[in-house]
């Protein structure tokens, strides 16, 4: 307890002290949390947050900076949007304590409340484009080295036809093995490159460095080598969806260009992945089609309907959240015994938003994301015909794939899609800050690093120059001759 306590007491004077880089150090542990999850706590479920208590840290640090500085570290303005949702929220609060329990509405709370103050975070979090492309690398490297570790770890649990050795934890099963990388199941893992490889394909559209461009490229290819060893259909559709999204956005003959070379890329580590897992990776497109209305239409709308015979505020908070199974069969002292039919599924977003905060909680929850796609939507046109173009449009598509996602499934449940969703929002809002900052240019200084002077004469009255001295001292030496 002593060691948890130190932890969180280093972390917040690291936030207090360098507050944006503590949001990067979140933005680079979201992807391996899953690694300390399953080898130190032996859990593959979503329910050992760190990145919680990292968040919460970075929040305070924030708030208190902020009150300092409001002109660099307060809110933006936009998020006035979401004061609707919370005020809604927390005004469902004491009815659900006493008629659920306290931890269970507590759980409901952190669900939807906790990763909204992110938009604020990535709104600040950086203050020019050399900060982004420092962490962007950093991300893509980190991306090719989880394709790696997917890669390795499907050879060594399955046969080049799919044939599955051994299931351990964390690992998915769906017909053929699916590696979770680094993440703590396999399903994250996918929602990850749901992000990496749009993500990559923005970066590699900068103006950076050449070393820094290999880093991008190793991270495209890094992307599309992991979702063949991971499989997860829903990413494959979304990026076939959403691609023709991007292109739209970017809009521009010198975007258009890098999109293709990104695309080329994209191919060839098609051509390399499928040397380590292409059957596994066919298998897994051709399987698409057996149930897709069944994923896509059928199960989302009977979830849907389902949440609609609810009453007007809800069936309670926490009811659907993530973690609420882990509180049967009692979730407070003072509460009745919950059991486990009272709770309803979150495999669907808007189905579970509805039964823990109603149709009113899902009308200004929407509203706020609405607002933010608007808002994302005139970040791209500002960056449109710079090099950031791309990359705000390739973030805006991620959102878009993320709401569709969400229709049958819950990313903005879970990590990472949960904190990318709202923290690169906010990043988004701010990158026309970004690309259009002024470039300070540093002075050139001889070797010896005196900086050099330039003299000029003065001018006299009627624009003519005062003679130097020595120019008056050479005519009156002629004079005299």
């Amino acid at each position: 307890m002593l060691l948890v306590v130190c932890l969180a007491i280093a972390w917040l004077a690291l936030a207090m002290r360098h507050g944006r880089f503590a949001v990067w150090l979140l933005l680079l542990w979201i992807p391996i949390q899953g690694w300390v999850q399953l080898n130190l706590f032996q859990d593959s479920s979503a329910t050992v947050l760190i990145y919680e208590f990292l968040i919460i840290g970075i929040y305070i640090a924030f708030g208190i900076l902020a009150v300092r500085a409001p002109e660099r570290l307060g809110p933006p303005p936009f998020a006035k949007y979401a004061v609707p949702f919370i005020a809604w929220t927390l005004l469902l609060v004491p009815m659900w304590i006493s008629a659920n329990g306290l931890l269970l509405t507590l759980v409901g709370v952190r669900t939807y409340l906790l990763p909204l103050p992110l938009i604020w975070v990535g709104y600040r979090a950086f203050e020019s484009r050399r900060e982004l492309e420092n962490l962007g690398w950093l991300l893509m490297v980190e991306a090719a080295l989880i394709a790696a570790v997917a890669v390795s770890q499907l050879t060594m649990l399955s046969s080049q036809g799919g044939s599955v050795f051994e299931v351990p934890l964390g690992f998915g099963q769906a017909g053929v093995i699916r590696p979770p990388g680094t993440f703590s199941s396999a399903g994250h893992y996918g929602m990850y490159i749901l992000f990496a490889i749009p993500f990559a394909l923005g970066m590699l559209s900068l103006n950076a460095s050449l070393w820094k461009r290999v880093a991008f490229a190793a991270g495209m290819a890094g992307g599309i080598i992991g979702l063949m060893a991971n499989t997860q259909r829903a990413t494959m559709i979304l990026l076939v969806m959403t691609f023709p999204v991007m292109a739209v956005l970017a809009r521009r003959r010198q975007a258009m260009t890098r999109m293709a070379i990104g695309l080329a890329l994209a191919v060839s580590a098609l051509l390399v992945g499928n040397q380590f897992a292409g059957q596994v990776f066919r298998e897994r497109i051709a399987s698409i089609g057996g149930d897709v209305n069944a994923t896509m239409i059928v199960n989302p709308l009977a979830r849907l309907e389902d949440s609609l015979l609810t009453p007007f505020w809800g069936a309670g908070l926490g009811v659907a959240s993530p973690g609420s199974g882990r509180l049967i069969p009692e979730t407070s002292m003072a509460a009745p015994t919950r059991t486990r039919e009272s709770l309803k599924p979150a495999e669907s977003f808007m189905a579970a938003l509805i039964y823990d905060t109603g149709v009113p909680g899902l009308v200004m929850f929407y509203l706020l994301v609405v607002v933010l796609l608007n808002r994302g939507l005139e970040a791209v046109r500002a960056c449109r015909g710079t090099d950031l173009g791309t990359l705000a449009a390739a973030i805006l598509t991620f959102q878009v794939a993320i709401l569709l996602q969400s229709w049958a499934y819950d990313p903005l449940h879970y990590p990472p899609g949960r904190v990318l969703f709202w923290l690169w929002a906010g990043v988004l809002c701010a990158m026309p800050r970004l690309a259009h900052a002024p470039v300070i240019q540093r002075r050139m200084q001889p070797a010896g690093g005196i900086p050099a002077r330039r003299l000029t004469r003065p001018a006299a009255f009627g624009g003519r120059r005062i003679a130097g001295p020595v120019a008056g001292h050479r005519r009156s030496a002629h004079g005299s001759r």
